[in-house]
């Protein structure tokens, strides 16, 4: 298993896992392959993947204002499940967060999607009854 930073090349691999990993919402967001170039091209030390054979079995995808990192795209295929290599890809992450000065970490996940509300709240997050999330399309 090799955890190494996604490049734009890595598209195509990692939509397919995207697309099989129930919870992903994709349609909710730009996530052609432009869409997902743009977001490695601005956090290029914040986006990873897992590989085993050269075959992409998990992402992770960072993202920062500057202020608060926030966690994107977090899919592990489901026969790798239960190997830390999601806790591996959290934990490269917030590496490159603590190395630019971002001290909190957030990230969305879906209220169809308790299996993955499980697996952020054992890593020790918590949901914040105090917001509300609004978005609209432009």
């Amino acid at each position: 298993m090799k955890i190494r930073l996604m490049v734009p090349e890595d598209y195509e691999s990692a939509y397919q896992l995207w697309s099989r990993t129930p919870g992903m919402n994709l349609n909710s967001l730009d996530n052609s392959f432009e869409g997902i170039k743009k977001i490695i091209d601005r956090n290029p030390t914040l986006c990873y993947v897992a590989e085993d054979q050269q075959q992409i079995v998990g992402t992770l995808l960072g993202g920062t204002d500057g202020r608060k990192g926030y966690f994107y795209h977090t899919a592990i295929d489901e026969h790798y499940r239960g190997q830390h290599i999601g806790s591996q890809l959290i934990q490269s992450v917030l590496k490159g967060f603590k190395e630019q000065g971002v001290q909190k970490v957030g990230l969305f996940t879906t209220n169809d999607n308790p299996a993955g509300k499980a697996f952020w709240e054992h890593l020790g997050f918590s949901e914040r009854s105090d917001i509300t999330y609004l978005d609209k399309d432009i």
